[in-house]
């Protein structure tokens, strides 16, 4: 124990003072402004990258060892963690109470750097009560501490992988936050710059923390090896490639040229992490190919232990190296647009709209972009894996998912993306392709089906990826997500509790939350026709006659509220609308009239093809009932029907009437 404490206290070392070099070299190091200009003083300089740096180790920390306890220690098929895991468990409580406090600490300074104040002014609370929710640095840390406390406290009240999974998945909301309100979402390409500094941290936590609990766990000898290290390598691989990819896309977003890598101390610095990962790449396929499938022998877990030491110590390196890139300037000179309302989009107006601009086109949107083809590729790889066994799978279930998948990328990266952020009546359109089109089309193709005859069942009594699927279709959370009261519940706030409060204008305010805002309509729309026609399998499946009344009370619903906007005497969201008013758009009022009437008009279509759905599985449904009583009939020489009929004969008998002489 002593030992490992070592090797810990040594690593954070290493991490602050490579931190510190690549602070120095990128030109993010403190220095004393000029006669004139606030100074917070050296403290606050120094203080706040090197703080972000414990930090950003706590955070792995915690998810390193909710990863481990959750998907890498051995557990029991019906979800209970390990003793290994269970340990595992402690440890993340004890790492995120670290983490959050170390966010709070994080939050003054920060406040301290950005308001140009020395620490003990910027930690009065007047000034904390008026600035720490204004500024997206300090309001993203002041969330990171109550998250990393919520998952402080669920860690140690938790004894399933579960439940463990739902902190984990907390855990890494909470480690994204200051990549989605630092200082990239200002740089040119702001969408790619954005999701490309989630993923990187996403990829980096979760590769580096599993890293680190197996090593601890070498270390110790408390768990067996071979099977977590296959699982582990499995992650490891998917995170290295997108790191690299999320690593070039960032240094494409704040450099203006190649040359900048050579010319610059900032692109310096990128070359140098950019070895780094290259490196461990290069080790971790190493232990891949001749470690990872000896392990069986005890006299390997030492082997192990000494290489995961080597790779955390580069890591280590490359930790500090990133902190002090995201906390120095970019050499990447932006571009100042022609007016206020282009600021805010981050592009120039697009020409007045024709068909061909609309439908056709691209903008990259990178989130949806790369979410849809990796959900066609893992679609069509299970579809080949069952025609390889033998099995067949429904052609058109194929083309149904591959056709709503192209229907989100359509909407998200073609000219209606563009479209949709200056015009509320082409906003309508690709609202309503997202809400009904696409959802139809996705539920159609049955991929929770398709997944759990393509998975093959885990080994042993663990669970494996089928096993966390079919405890999830038959959870808790299913069971609420597929509620019909939550679904139009779900339905009804989408519609009225977007458009008709603030809440619209200051989602489109923000790259994070248009995004947000367009997978709530996917997601809430797959819910809904989940419910109304999907295939695959779900807690309480709704009866025919309840899909009817649900749908109708959303057509009625939806058309309230397409005659709300039709008679509206105000556009929508002029704090939006009203400020990136192109030249073409003359009259926001009447655009949001024409909103209201696309939402009128292409809502109709989606719900005839939902009734007539509903009408042949229920039709489908009472031919297999009646062809199940005919196979039985047949087993059993009718035996129902013959039951049945001596019930009446006995009852006939029995009626004093029949007896009686004048009954005849």
């Amino acid at each position: 124990m002593v030992a490992l404490s070592t090797v810990a206290a040594a690593l954070v070392a290493l991490t602050l003072v490579s931190a510190a070099v690549g602070l120095m070299l990128a030109g993010g190091s403190y220095a004393p402004p000029i006669d004139g200009l606030p100074d917070p003083g050296p403290v606050v300089g120094w203080g706040a990258p090197l703080l972000r740096v414990l930090t950003d180790i706590a955070a792995v920390a915690t998810i390193g060892w909710l990863l481990a306890a959750v998907f890498l220690d051995p557990s029991s098929r019906d979800g209970v963690v390990s003793r290994a895991g269970r340990q595992d468990l402690r440890c993340a409580t004890a790492s995120a109470v670290v983490w959050s406090v170390l966010s709070v600490m994080q939050m003054f300074l920060e406040l301290a750097n950005v308001l140009g104040l020395p620490l003990s002014e910027a930690a009065n609370p007047g000034v904390v009560s008026t600035y720490a929710n204004e500024i997206p640095t300090t309001r993203a840390l002041v969330f990171m501490a109550i998250l990393a406390l919520v998952v402080a406290v669920g860690s140690a009240l938790t004894s399933t992988t579960g439940a463990g999974a739902t902190w984990l998945l907390v855990a890494m909301a909470a480690a994204i936050l200051p990549a989605l309100a630092g200082h990239a979402a200002g740089l040119g390409d702001h969408a790619l710059a954005t999701t490309a500094g989630v993923a990187h941290v996403l990829a980096a936590v979760l590769w580096i923390g599993g890293l680190l609990a197996l090593a601890v766990h070498a270390a110790r000898l408390d768990m067996p090896l071979a099977r977590a290290t296959q699982r582990f390598s499995a992650l490891a691989l998917a995170a290295i490639l997108l790191l690299a990819v999320s690593g070039a896309a960032n240094a494409y977003t704040r450099l203006d040229n190649a040359g900048q890598l050579l010319s610059t101390g900032y692109g310096q610095v990128v070359l140098m992490k950019a070895g780094l990962i290259v490196g461990l790449g290069v080790i971790g396929w190493l232990m891949r190919s001749r470690v990872i499938g000896t392990l069986g022998r005890s006299s390997r877990a030492s082997v192990f232990a000494r290489i995961a030491g080597l790779e955390l110590l580069i890591m280590a390196v490359a930790i500090g190296l990133g902190v002090a890139l995201a906390s120095s300037p970019t050499p990447r000179v932006q571009v100042i647009l022609d007016s206020y309302g282009e600021s805010l989009l981050g592009f120039s107006y697009p020409p007045a709209p024709t068909i061909a601009n609309v439908t056709l086109g691209f903008d990259l949107e990178p989130f949806f972009f790369t979410v849809s083809l990796i959900a066609a590729g893992l679609y069509v790889a299970g579809a080949i894996r069952l025609r390889r066994r033998g099995d067949s799978w429904p052609v058109m279930r194929t083309v149904s998912w591959l056709a709503g998948i192209g229907v989100v990328i359509w909407c998200t990266n073609a000219g209606i993306s563009v479209y949709s952020q200056v015009s509320v009546g082409l906003h309508m359109v690709q609202h309503m392709t997202m809400t009904m089109l696409a959802p139809i089309l996705l539920v159609m193709g049955a991929p929770a089906t398709l997944a759990l005859r393509a998975l093959k069942p885990a080994v042993g009594n663990e669970r494996g990826p089928r096993e966390w699927l079919v405890w999830f279709l038959h959870s808790w959370i299913t069971r609420v997500l597929t509620n019909p009261f939550y679904v139009f519940f779900i339905y009804v706030i989408g519609l009225y509790g977007l458009y008709f409060t603030p809440a619209f204008g200051w989602l489109m305010g923000s790259h994070v939350g248009h995004v947000v805002m367009q997978a709530h309509f996917i997601l809430a729309g797959y819910l809904f026709y989940w419910v109304l026609i999907g295939i695959d399998p779900r807690p309480k499946p709704l009866p025919y006659w309840g899909r009817l009344v649900l749908l109708l009370l959303a057509i009625s619903v939806h058309g309230f509220f397409a005659v709300a906007l039709m008679m509206s005497t105000e556009p929508i969201a002029p704090e939006w609308y009203g400020i990136v008013r192109p030249d073409w758009m003359s009259d926001t009022l009447r655009d949001s009239l024409d909103g209201g009437q696309v939402a009128w008009g292409v809502g109709e279509i989606p719900n005839l093809i939902v009734l007539i759905a509903i009408a042949v599985q229920w039709s489908r449904s009472d031919d297999r009932e009646a062809k199940r009583h005919d196979r039985q009939a047949d087993r059993d020489d009718d035996a129902e029907l013959r039951a049945y009929n001596d019930r009446l004969a006995t009852l006939h008998g029995r009626d004093p009437r029949a007896s009686s002489p004048g009954s005849e």
